[in-house]
């Protein structure tokens, strides 16, 4: 049971170990913030929004260029009837004038008509227009989106640098204080210093795991606040950089 624990114990120290340079690696990478700004740009609810305005503004100048033909119209119809017609008859009763027979027949009718308001015909240029100008504003708005984007990622991606770093330095200053109570405990016990002498490094190293703490939580929150703002797992993206 204890060689199981034991080895547990070193497989997460060292999937650890492999995480932490991962991230140091990552965070000095701009492929990483590379990942990072084109994740966000897929996953942000502003960027679908965005799509979707274009998406209308598209189908909005489609309708506008077929307005046109619902003007077109055609129709067709069907008859039966007598149907007269004239035939030359050189034997009748006044020679060479023509006759008249008649015939039950049946016939159809197909035409096509147009009826365009004039002032539908001067406008759809301009209406054509407006509709491509919407779409040149929607594919703005998209751009200025990716931007903003853009910029939050880069914000975000600098705090997380920092405050591994302030992380780095604290989680040092806490290995000192630690080291300097332990001595000092030593010491107190063997009547080598002074309680005051003590105290002082008593408070020193509680000073230390508190700025510890504090900059531990401050990176974890940064941290999982940039994964909740790409839309994907982190350790993902660390997986990508080489």
């Amino acid at each position: 049971m204890f060689s199981i624990i034991g080895m547990s114990t070193l497989e997460a120290n060292a999937q650890t170990v492999s995480t932490d340079i991962l991230m140091a690696k990552a965070l000095e990478s701009e492929d990483f913030l590379v990942l990072l700004i084109e994740s966000a740009i897929q996953f942000s609810p502003q960027t679908k929004k965005g799509l979707a305005a274009v998406e209308v503004a598209n189908a909005n100048l489609k309708v506008s260029k077929n307005a046109i033909y619902s003007g077109i119209s055609a129709s067709s119809s069907y008859n039966y009837g007598t149907n007269y017609s004239a035939v030359n008859n050189p034997t009748g009763v006044i020679p060479g004038a023509n006759s008249f027979t008649t015939s039950q027949t049946g016939f159809y009718n197909v035409g096509i008509g147009v009826q365009l308001p004039l002032i539908s015909v001067l406008n759809r240029k301009h209406i054509i227009k407006a509709g491509q100008a919407q779409i040149n504003s929607a594919l703005a708005e998209q751009e200025n989106v990716n931007l903003t984007i853009k910029q939050e990622v880069i914000g975000r991606f600098q705090a997380l640098k920092l405050a591994k770093k302030i992380l780095m330095l604290n989680s040092n200053s806490l290995q000192a204080a630690q080291s300097n109570y332990v001595i000092a405990e030593k010491q107190f016990a063997q009547n080598q210093n002074s309680i005051d002498q003590f105290s002082a490094v008593l408070e020193a190293y509680n000073k230390s795991k508190i700025e510890y703490e504090t900059s531990l939580n401050t990176f974890q929150t940064i941290f999982m606040q940039l994964e909740a703002f790409v839309g994907v797992n982190l350790s993902t993206l660390l997986q990508q950089i080489k």
